[in-house]
């Protein structure tokens, strides 16, 4: 189901399917009222995560308070500064990309796999999967057996670098 959340990945964007915001409320024993507006119903924000370094920081918040003030990171987290690093979060994520014109809310879930499955610790990224869109039926390798494009699937695990 959409609702917003979007992370940055090694200067991708992915719309995730998980709101890894929502474990952090549940840790917290208590979850913001807010407004059902421009953001999606029941939640009332969408959040902004990147990938740094490979650890999960939560980097932007978008939503409204009951009296329709802007919500911010600083009233959630009043003493962290421009992110704030998801140690509450442990779980997989799956994203689609977004492409360079899309907005979170125009790339609906398009009944395909995931284009990334992140899996992470306590806020550290354990594994990573990432599924390189290309042409359909585009060669790889000038004609070798490799899969290609819509086929072609990349696994890094802990502590290995994978690029997109």
């Amino acid at each position: 189901m959409h609702h917003g959340d979007t992370l940055e990945f090694r200067a991708k964007r992915f719309l995730l399917i998980e709101q890894p915001l929502e474990p952090y409320f549940e840790l917290i024993g208590q979850h913001p009222t807010l407004l059902d507006g421009s953001c999606p119903v029941g939640r009332g924000y969408a959040a902004n995560w990147a990938i740094d370094d490979g650890w999960l920081y939560l980097v932007g918040l978008a939503g409204r308070w009951s009296d329709s003030s802007p919500v911010t990171l600083h009233h959630l987290f009043p003493f962290a500064g421009d992110r704030i690093f998801a140690t509450w979060f442990s779980g997989t994520v799956h994203g689609f990309r977004l492409d360079d014109s899309e907005q979170p809310g125009d790339a609906a879930v398009r009944g395909r796999y995931p284009d990334i499955v992140l899996t992470i610790d306590e806020g550290r990224v354990r594994s990573s999967s990432i599924v390189h869109r290309g042409t359909p039926g585009a060669e790889v390798d000038g004609g070798s057996d490799r899969p290609s494009g819509r086929d072609s699937l990349a696994s890094a695990p802990e502590g290995s670098s994978l690029l997109i």
